[in-house]
This record gives C-alpha cells, structure tokens and sequence, in this order.
C-alpha cells in the first residue's frame, strides 16, 4: 500500500519517533554518500543493530533466493534502500548508537571516506593532477584525489561526521555528505561557475545488490510511498527551515571564509567564560580539553571546523563576532566575506550566510525582508498590546502621516532611511539595544557599551541585512575639509602672525586630503581605463594598491607634458604637481591608444565561444584597454573631463597657494587667491564625481521592471545623488559585480552599445583575499568531459 505524506505523518506523529527516523536516515545518508576502498567487506558491527521490518525482511529473503548473495550485504543493501512502499527498516528497534559507533569506527580508521569539500584544497589539487576537465573521475583518480586530504565534515540532524568521528552538535542542521563535488572553473573566461565532478567508488557487493534491488522495485512492487516528503517535512521544525535567521551556510562559511589561524581565534572564544560553549559541547561528546591551544593545535582545519559546528549557531556566530571585534580577525571596512566555492542557500527564505567587519549575518535572497526584519524589531520594542509602549512610538511618529498608530509605523518604515530608523526607535536606552541585540544575535562577548551610535547601528543595520552607513566614504572628507578652510578664510580679517597660523593649520588638513582624493582619482581612472578587467583575477575589482602601481606603468611611459621629466611613484609618494598634472597626460596616453586601436583587438581564441556563434549576445570588450570599448560619445566626454581636471586645479594656482601656506613663505597668499583655490577644489570636486573619474561608490537601493522584462536598477552615492542602470543592457555578463552589489561604478564610461558602464567590485586585503588571490583557476576544455557530464553517469559510495 502506498502512504501519501498526510498518512504518513499521522503514522508517525511522535516527534521523538520522527527525530529517530530522521537520525537512522541521516545515517543511511553518511553511508551511500562515501568513498569505498577496494573490495570493502561489510563488518559484522556495522549491520548486526539493524532490525528491519517485515517488508524488508522479504525483501532480505527475496534477494537471497534470486542470487548467492551474502546476508551482511543484502541486509545493509536493504537499509541503504530504506523505504519503498514501507518502511524496510525499523526504527525503534534498531539500535542507532551502536550503528553510529560502527560506522564511526569506519570512519575513524579511513574504510569509509567523504570528500572535504569546504575550501580549496581538492580544488588546487584537482587542478594539478587534472589537465582536462575532470567532469567525472574513476575510482583510481578519486583515490588519487582525496590521498592525504582531510576527512570530509557534513551534518546530518545533530550528527556532525569529520576527523573527529561522529559526534552530536547542540544545533540541528542538514548538510549532506556529498561526492558530486564542485572542483573546477572550465576554459570559457565568460563563465563564473564552478563545475561539479563526481567521484567514483570502486565497485562492491553492495552496488550489485542495490542494483537488483531497484530492478525488484521497479518491477513488481507498487507506487512508491512519499517517504521522501515525509522525512524533508519532518526535519523542517528541527532545522529551522522557516527561521530567517537560520542557514545551512554554516559550515561553508568556516571553511571557506576564514584561515585555520583564525578559526583557532573563533574556537578560543567557544572556550572563555562561565558558559565555555564548545568545552561544553566537547564534554557532551566524551572529549575531554584541559588546555585550549594544546587541543586545537592536534587538529586539522577540517577538525577545528567539526568542534566549531558542536555549538549551536547562535553561540558559533558570537564567537566569530568577538574575534573580529577583538581584533584577532581582522577585516577590511569593505570587505565582505562569503563562501566562493560552495555558497549555500537553505530554508524556507532561502538564507546563506556572510561576514564583514561587522559580524556574521544570515541574509534571505530577498533583500525586501530586511525591512520586514525592522518592523518585526520595532514591534518587538515597543508592545502595541501595551498602553504605555503604544504611547511611547505614538509620540516619536507623532509627524508621520497616517490614521492609525500602524499606518504612521508602515509608512515610516517605508520612507525613512533605515539608519535613522535604529537611531530614533532603538537606540534609545540600554532595554531597547538589549532587546535588538538578542533579537539580531549581536554578540554578548562584544564591549557594545563602549562602542559609538554610529558602530551599534552599523552592527545592527548589517545583522538585519542592510547596508551599513559610512560618513567617510568617497570624496567626502576633501569635501568636509574644504569647508572648514572655506570658513577660516572667509574669518580672515588681516596678516598677523595668529591669522596666518590659524589659516595654515586647516590648510594643512585640506592638502592632505586633496592629495588623497587626487592619488585615488588619478590611480583610479588610470586603471579603469587602461587595464584589462576581462582577463584580471579577480575580473573587475578595484584595489587601490593595484590601481596605484597601474597608474605609474602607464603614466611612467606616457609622453610628458611640455617635456617634463615626472617619474610617477607605485607607492603612492607623489606630490601635488604631478598628481595635478596626471589628468592631462593620461589624456594624451589615450587618445594614442585611440589612434591604434586596431592593435589591442583581443586575440579570437580568447574571445568567448557566442562572439562567433551568435549576433543577439555582444561581447563587450572586444579591446584589451578598456577605454576603446566605450561609446564614442563617452570616450571624448572623458578626454574632455581629464584635460578639465588638470585645467581647473592649475587655474586655481592650487598648487602654489598650498607650497605658499606650507612653506613659511613671506608671500603669504591673499584672501582672493585662496578663494580661488577653494573654488577650483570645488569644481574639481564636482567634475570627478559627476563624470565618475573617481572611484565612486554607490549602493543598491531597488528596481522596477515590466512585463517584457526590463529593468531599472537604482543606486545612491554617500550625497544621496541617484544612479539608474537600466536592463537588458545590449552585452553579456563578463564578471562585472552583481547587480544588487554596492559597488564602483564610472558613471561616464559606458560601452559602446549598450547601456551598461564600467563597475567593479570593491577589492580589499586581508587573509581572506590572500587565500583566494589565484581564483579562478581557468583550464583547457575537453570535448570527452563534456559529453560524459552530459551523460550524466554517477557512481558515489554504498549508493548503487
């Protein structure tokens, strides 16, 4: 008879007997999902606590009188099979422990293998022993492959499998084991994805008999019960599968976003304090640590991951968050950590998880339900059911429009800037921050008390899913400075020596900052330019030192200006007037690239496969030096703008009012003069960050689109001032920064036809750039491979 999911549910409605079934299943799972040695013999251990029911006693009884079969085989053949119809195995008789210890035994002594998949390290290796694209390997090769790598680490419930054995996790999660593994990028420089390989396992027994028993099934047994459903639906409760503030990312986070030195930072976190979370989870699973550090330094990373997921989620985030706090982890203001090979996204929402310098955050694909998120925070704050908390939010909405105290709340949620939101709604007092911390799972091993308003919004901003707020970013400190001069000067009322010292010492700010703001534009606009982002690794992210270093290669052989002999510093020491001057002779670099354009056409087999297969798809960077993809109109609008940069700085004689204040010169500069010199660094000001020159960055902040499939992305800079990029935009993707990214973009630089300017990522350094600087690894394409993944042929484990 066959089950649907609602019978089947009432069958097993005991949700202790469904957290047995879904820990034999899961069990099951770490079995057919592994790595077999040649001629595996089943032990006596690892099938004699399996009871099965009667069904899968004939179907044990079945086997063995169509074939001389072994009975340890055909009865853990049956297990793996699990459920047709019915249940073949029972799950309250069977004793799981004891299961569990046989198979952790397994394990332990390396006859049953999973693959560890979370990093680089099959990736690297895959790419070394490789040359084609191994889309599918033998038994041989997969050996080869995982031969002194670690044990694989995957989740199945609360059971956490790795170097470690099997041991029970304080958090339920459902991170399968896997041999269908994610192992390398093909030869297409358009294509960002990683591939899949199947590993191969030698043949057994056991795949003969799984093989009959799908024959048996299939032949002579009836509609297959949703068993499937069933236990997916069962898990769901245990794993959070509707909580937005779970994933299953976990895992892929540890092992991919942070080195084994830090994860030692994180686990020594577990081991502080009263609470001592991973001591705790450790004991819970017979692991006995006196010394922290002795501990940790016996493990692999991929053991210091396992310990790392005995923690529930909650204690694992705050304990990351400590170590970035700390210090100990240190992370780039703008960089944003996320899984690169394995991003996983799970739950009802769709969730996955990322890190910055803010903590750790789990964030839906839907980026909407962060506001969500803060309506659910300010109700949770202020208690509508209750008189005096109603009162309170009615008083701070008391200038919303609106009929009702909900229509105020909806319509301030909807208009306002979510930072001012957290500034005037919850950082109010001491209860509400307490309340949105545990709410968000800011870190309690984290000093908030000390921090500023502007940090405690940011962390909570993040935590909830948007974009934390900079008061610095871009040009806005040369903006701030030339302010404060502008003032001193208009103070300026003679030419005493405390005047004068007085205008020197905000003068002092403002060229500073202008040098800054000149080196990044100049640097900037150099590299976007002149670079080629296509082939760069990674494509289309901007890191200042690299800019930096390209802007002195091409300015170094640029032809000079009126044969001035500057020699520009990769280092970033370079004075005003060079800086000053840069604009025009990047000017003139390019309009001789543009007169040769025809040789930095790109070679055609470097060319992607479509250029030549199709006329709806272009390709946007036919040229190796991206100023000659762009439109006409916008290559000379950016001549244009170069030579005015250059042209306004020296009208404003900026440089010699600034050697003028700088110097103790005698022909201190008057009122007019450095009135122009404002001026002019105002222009200058407006002109790049209109034009894009400088590396300006913008954060995504919605779209429409219509029924036929266009779009309208919308991003802000750090004024407010709006950017539209509207799609489809005329050219394929090449590895330019998502849409829904904060990122650069050079508003004035758009390729010639199409809609779409030059944007790229923000780059950062840090441990995390460094582990993954060499990827993608690209490879030479295989025509065989590429029919096999076609095929689809796959072999993994005790699965047949």
């Amino acid at each position: 008879m066959s089950y649907t999911t609602t019978e089947l549910k009432s069958r097993y409605s005991d949700p202790e007997e469904q957290k047995k079934l879904l820990r034999l299943f899961g069990l099951r799972s770490l079995m057919t999902n592994s790595i077999l040695p040649n001629r595996y013999k089943v032990p006596s251990a690892l099938h004699d606590p399996i009871i099965l029911t009667p069904a899968g006693d004939e179907l044990c009884k079945r086997l063995m009188r169509i074939r001389n079969f072994k009975w340890p085989d055909v009865r853990l053949a049956c297990f793996l099979e699990f459920y047709h119809d019915e249940l073949f195995v029972d799950h309250l008789q069977t004793d799981i422990p004891a299961l569990t210890a046989a198979l952790n035994v397994e394990i332990t002594e390396g006859r049953i293998r999973h693959p560890y998949v979370w990093g680089r390290e099959l990736y690297d290796k895959a790419y070394e022993i490789f040359p084609h694209e191994p889309s599918e390997v033998s038994a041989a090769e997969t050996a080869r492959l995982l031969e002194g790598t670690p044990r694989g680490v995957f989740q199945e419930m609360d059971l956490v499998t790795g170097p470690l054995g099997i041991l029970r996790s304080e958090e339920f999660r459902l991170i399968p084991a896997t041999v269908d593994i994610p192992l390398f990028h093909c030869s297409k420089v358009s294509c960002t994805r990683v591939h899949r390989t199947y590993l191969r396992t030698t043949e057994s027994q056991i795949h003969k008999i799984r093989d009959k028993v799908a024959e048996i099934l299939d032949k002579e047994y009836g509609k297959e019960s949703e068993f499937g459903l069933f236990l997916m639906e069962s898990s769901n409760s245990s794993i959070g599968y509707y909580d937005d503030m779970k994933t299953a990312n976990d895992i892929a986070l540890l092992g991919e976003c942070f080195t084994r030195e830090e994860l030692d930072s994180i686990a020594l976190f577990g081991f502080k304090g009263r609470e001592s979370h991973l001591r705790r989870a450790l004991t819970g699973n017979g692991v006995s640590v006196r010394d922290a550090k002795d501990f940790l330094q016996g493990l692999d990373k991929a053991g210091v991951t396992q310990a790392l997921l005995l923690m529930t989620s909650k204690h694992l985030y705050a304990c990351i968050d400590a170590a970035i706090h700390s210090g100990a982890i240190a992370i780039p203001q703008d960089e944003v950590r996320v899984p690169r090979i394995i991003p996983i996204e799970s739950g009802y929402y769709d969730t996955t998880s990322e890190c910055s310098t803010f903590g750790v955050r789990v964030v839906p694909s839907d980026g909407a339900l962060a506001v969500l998120r803060l309506k659910r925070l300010v109700l949770s704050i202020y208690d509508l059911e209750a008189p005096s908390a109603r009162d309170n939010l009615s008083w701070r909405l008391r200038r919303v429009d609106g009929n009702t105290l909900e229509e105020k709340l909806d319509s301030y949620l909807t208009d306002e800037q979510p930072s001012r939101v957290v500034r005037d709604l919850i950082l109010i007092g001491p209860e509400s921050f307490a309340t949105a911390a545990r709410l968000c799972g800011v870190s309690e091993l984290i000093e908030a008390a000390a921090m500023e308003d502007e940090e405690l919004t940011n962390i909570i901003l993040w935590k909830l899913g948007f974009e934390p707020v900079s008061s610095d970013e871009n040009a806005g400190i040369l903006r701030q400075r030339r302010d404060v001069f502008a003032q001193a000067v208009a103070n300026f009322i003679g030419y005493s020596e405390s005047d004068r010292s007085r205008i020197r010492s905000h003068s002092s700010n403002l060229f500073v900052a202008l040098e800054h703001t000149l080196d990044a534009a100049l640097s900037y606009c150099v590299w976007a330019l002149t670079y080629d982002h296509v082939t760069a690794h990674p494509r289309f992210q901007y890191l200042a030192k690299d800019a930096r270093v390209q802007m002195a290669h091409v300015l170094n052989q640029a032809p000079a200006r009126g044969g001035d002999a500057i020699i520009y510093s990769p280092q970033g020491l370079n004075t005003l007037f060079p800086l000053i001057s840069g604009f025009s002779r990047l000017r003139d670099y390019l309009m001789g690239k543009w007169e040769e354009s025809e040789a930095y056409l790109r070679a055609s087999e470097d060319m992607p496969p479509y250029v030549s297969a199709t006329d709806l798809t272009r390709f946007g960077f036919p040229y190796t030096i991206p100023f000659l993809n762009l439109a006409r109109d916008s290559q000379e609008k950016i001549l244009e703008h170069l030579g005015d940069a250059t042209r306004i700085l020296e009208s404003g004689q900026v440089a010699g009012v600034r050697n003028r204040l700088e110097h103790q010169r005698e022909d201190f500069p008057t009122a007019d003069e450095m009135n122009r010199c404002i001026r002019a660094i105002e222009d200058f000001l407006e002109l790049i960050e209109q034009s894009g020159i400088y590396p300006m960055v913008f954060t995504w902040v919605g779209f429409s689109g219509d029924s036929a499939g266009r779009r309208s992305f919308s991003y802000v800079d750090y004024r407010g001032r709006e950017y539209v990029l509207r799609t489809p935009t005329g050219i394929a993707g090449t590895g330019t920064p998502p849409r829904k990214n904060k990122q650069i973009i050079f508003t004035g630089a758009v390729i010639s036809g199409s809609t779409m300017p030059l944007s790229f990522s923000i780059g950062s350094q840090s441990s995390y750039t460094e582990a993954w600087q060499d990827w993608p690894k690209l490879r030479t394409a295989s025509s065989f491979d590429a029919n096999v993944r076609e095929l689809g042929t796959r072999a993994s484990g005790l699965a047949g």
